[in-house]
């Protein structure tokens, strides 16, 4: 899933000077909605203001971009740690890995293209709340106190109280990697609810934000999305669809929006999730659990998975065939568990319609769907007895795992990469792309006997690899067909691998 770039390069037209507490009419100089992100540079403090966005490293490899939160109190004071806010995926034990003894994140601020000399690099010390069920956002604690970073003369961010639902003005300042030129680039655009749901790989939200901003591109992902006249943090940048296509629409790094069960995938779009409820973790410039809100408790957990449930159905054949079913084999921290599928994801948040209880140890699901295309959701909470009532907080937590039901259309073709080496051998790659390349089922033969529609599925090789024949097997019949992630074979292809 997930990380967000700004790219390409621009002149900015005048320079702002700026305190931490007050912000220029327009922070975006007059830069046009939707125009080319813009490449800033800092050498003569032009852009002290964002000098607290930074860029997250593990070791030397470049993650994410993070924003360092003013949390002074009432009388101006910074006299808390120092914290960054940036997207949950971006934190260790999420997506990647958790950090080994021998590995450190740290953040480098003041990360603009004419400051590589005067990168400010600070210790993370730990992550203190991550939310990536309800949202993709998390709160880093750095190993410096935030009135050192201010003293050092790096400038924290504010975060907004709230945002709006209606189409608003936005800047979007984030870190990019693997370009021409590094360092922190500025896109201006629109901002706007989405009002639907957005479903990713198993990701599944209910309040998320989208833009059309210029540039966005993998590795800015946590970046702030500001607003244009105050400067505050409205929303933290998540997951976006650029390079993707529709085929892989609602998958990883290819989210879509889902409202009445139906599908809207849209190019170039990048989400964000809001923070307007996040100041209120912050007391006397410590972050405090307190509230509901500020904790990354649940009622129940996911002890183990050992598939994850279908994601990809197809309808079924015709009208004596079985209905579908969403597939599951899981195991809860509770004793039983409860479930239900629905067509709309907040639907799961109601206590009514779930199943009596069931055993939550090695659970075996295969939960009905209607037959009406488009998402479907499977709602599953935890429970320890019957007489267990459903709290607002249960409700809230409830493991929600989408499956998109597809009209029965053919199976594509494999799309092999055929290629012959130097030394005569022919070297087959097949492509993999969820959820219509899954998988491919081979067959080789003599060239002359072969007939590889005479040939039964079962006598084929189902392989994810790279394939080599050798020269001395040659000439061979080849015959493939793609399987897709519902299960379904594609007809078979017919490729002839010969000497030239």
């Amino acid at each position: 899933m997930k990380q967000i770039l700004l790219n390409t390069s621009y002149t900015l037209i005048s320079t702002l000077i700026l305190s931490t507490a007050s912000f220029a009419t327009d922070l975006g100089e007059g830069l046009t909605n939707g125009s080319d992100a813009v490449l800033l540079k800092n050498q003569n403090n032009d852009y002290k203001h964002w000098n607290g966005i930074g860029k997250i490293f593990l070791n030397d490899k470049p993650i994410c971009t993070a924003s360092l939160l003013d949390t002074r109190d009432e009388n101006n004071q910074a006299v808390g740690p120092a914290y960054l806010l940036t997207a949950a995926h971006c934190a260790p034990g999420v997506i990647r890995r958790p950090l080994a003894p021998t590995e450190k994140d740290t953040v480098k601020f003041n990360y603009f293209n004419d400051t590589a000399t005067a990168y400010k690099t600070y210790a993370i010390k730990d992550t203190v709340w991550k939310d990536f069920h309800q949202a993709d956002l998390a709160i880093m604690e750095l190993d410096t106190a935030l009135a050192v970073l201010i003293k050092e003369g790096i400038t924290p961010l504010s975060l907004a109280s709230e945002w709006s639902k209606a189409a608003s003005d936005v800047l979007i300042v984030g870190a990019p990697d693997r370009l021409e030129q590094t360092g922190l680039r500025l896109a201006a655009c629109t901002q706007e609810a989405t009002g639907a749901t957005l479903v990713e790989g198993e990701q599944v939200f209910l309040a998320t934000l989208k833009n059309d901003c210029r540039d966005i591109r993998p590795g800015s992902s946590g970046g702030p999305v500001l607003g244009r006249q105050s400067g505050e943090i409205l929303s933290v940048l998540s997951t976006s669809t650029y390079g993707e296509t529709a085929d892989t629409q609602c998958f990883e790094n290819s989210p879509c929006e889902v409202k009445n069960g139906q599908i809207t995938w849209s190019p170039d779009t990048h989400y964000a999730h809001p923070i307007d409820f996040l100041m209120n973790c912050f007391k006397n410039g410590v972050f405090t659990n307190t509230l509901n809100m500020c904790t990354s408790d649940t009622t129940f957990k996911l002890m183990s998975l050992e598939y994850w449930p279908t994601q990809y159905l197809t309808m079924p054949k015709d009208a004596t065939s079985p209905d579908p079913v969403i597939n599951a084999h899981f195991s809860l921290n509770t004793t039983y568990y409860r479930y239900k599928t629905v067509r709309e994801a907040e639907q799961c948040r109601s206590p009514r319609h779930y199943s009596g209880i069931l055993h939550a140890r090695d659970a075996v699901l295969d939960a009905p769907l209607s037959r009406e295309p488009g998402m479907h959701y499977l709602c599953v909470i935890g429970v320890e007895s019957a007489e267990e009532r459903p709290t607002t907080t249960l409700m809230k937590n409830a493991w929600i795992t989408p499956a998109q039901l597809v009209e029965r259309t053919p199976v594509r073709l494999p799309e092999p990469t055929i290629t012959l080496g130097a030394d005569w051998n022919y070297t087959i790659n097949w492509r993999y792309l969820l959820p219509l390349y899954f998988g491919t089922l081979y067959y080789s033969g003599p060239a002359a006997s072969t007939d590889c529609d005479a040939i039964k599925t079962s006598e084929y090789k189902k392989t994810f690899e790279e394939v080599t024949f050798r020269a001395e097997q040659l000439p061979l019949r080849l015959c493939s067909r793609n399987e897709d992630l519902s299960g379904r074979y594609s007809d078979v292809r017919t490729d002839l691998l010969a000497l030239p």
